[in-house]
């Protein structure tokens, strides 16, 4: 008798469990947003300007005084409020999203001065979320990092994809790095966020 109660005790822990599971299982469901399954893909002409800008600069290893060691420095923004640059824009992205990384010519040296490095920019529109009508991605391949004053200037021009620079038109963005957590030169810097920028975004 007390080995069927346990039996008995035993399936209903069991069944208890497989309920709550269930009903967490779709609690969670039903709190996801699905992606949008893209339904049609354009690719972007002309130019584009954007007036604001967030992101984050990271350097490995971290950047400090007297550093001599390889450093490779990675750049993430995202740009808002896009308008078109020229009459032949469309369509206008709603936010352009860009992400760079080059080898240091200063090494993990801190404070780093004027020319800072080289590498390729890759661009994205409207993503997040999935877009239903996704504009292709674009290419810079060879863009020069420089240091002017609390800004880095980003200049090169878009190759290949959406909205590329007919020569010599070239773009430039201006992004403002900002020390996060009171890093410094003296404690080592491994990252800054970008909260606005210099200007705009021009012909990107």
């Amino acid at each position: 008798m007390r080995q069927r109660n346990v039996s008995r005790g035993v399936v209903g822990l069991f069944v208890s469990l497989a309920a709550v599971l269930a009903l967490a299982g779709f609690a969670v469901a039903a709190t996801v947003t699905p992606h949008a399954t893209p339904t049609t893909d354009i690719v972007g002409t002309g130019l584009v300007n954007c007036a604001v800008a967030t992101g984050e600069v990271g350097y490995s290893p971290a950047s400090i005084k007297g550093g001599t060691s390889p450093e490779t420095v990675s750049i993430w923004f995202q740009a808002k409020k896009c308008s078109a640059a020229s009459s032949t824009t469309s369509p206008v992205p709603i936010s352009v999203i860009g992400s760079m990384s080059f080898s240091a010519i200063q090494n993990n040296g801190c404070p780093q001065l004027g020319k800072l490095g080289t590498g390729i920019l890759n661009l994205t529109y409207n993503y997040p979320p999935v877009p239903v009508t996704m504009i292709d991605p674009s290419v810079a391949t060879t863009v020069t990092v420089t240091q002017s004053g609390p800004y880095w200037d980003l200049s090169g021009a878009v190759t290949a994809g959406s909205y590329p620079d007919p020569s010599p038109t070239t773009f430039t963005i201006d992004l403002k790095p900002n020390a996060i957590g009171g890093q410094n030169c003296g404690t080592g810097i491994t990252s800054e966020y970008i909260i606005r920028a210099q200007g705009l975004l021009t012909n990107i």
